[in-house]
């Protein structure tokens, strides 16, 4: 499956490893097709609250954000608007954190895929092993 087939809604939203060029410019794309853009580098963390501290900071949430799935999901929910993407590099820094985190987080995406229609989540750099479909 391809990028353009997503974006330009041929093809349903998913959760994606991405295995497309390392350097296009996704966001830039999403933003002229008039998609609303989330970016999240997980790369360094180390734990959980890691994770939290990361996606409050990248997406610009309030520090009572709560550091937990249930506020994960309900701040995506709420953003989601409209075509929007989530591209997110170093998700394989959240499985190596252990427990069931990063399986967690899998399934929130997941759920707001679902939930929202136009959300598609796209995994780069090293990507998490359970991400099944594949885009370029």
């Amino acid at each position: 499956m391809n990028w353009e087939d997503v974006r330009d809604g041929r093809a349903a939203t998913d959760l994606f490893r991405w295995v497309g060029e390392p350097s296009r410019d996704l966001e830039t794309e999403a933003v002229e097709a008039d998609w609303t853009v989330w970016l999240l580098d997980t790369s360094a963390v180390e734990t959980a609250d890691d994770f939290y501290s990361e996606v409050r900071a990248a997406w610009g949430l309030p520090p009572w954000f709560g550091d937990n799935l249930d506020a994960l999901f309900d701040a995506l929910r709420d953003a989601v608007a409209g075509p929007s993407v989530l591209i997110w590099d170093g998700s394989r820094a959240v499985e190596q954190i252990g427990g069931s985190l990063a399986a967690d987080v899998v399934r929130v995406l997941r759920d707001t895929i679902a939930d929202a229609g136009a959300f598609a989540v796209i995994l780069r750099d090293d990507p998490l092993a359970d991400v099944i479909r594949t885009l370029e």
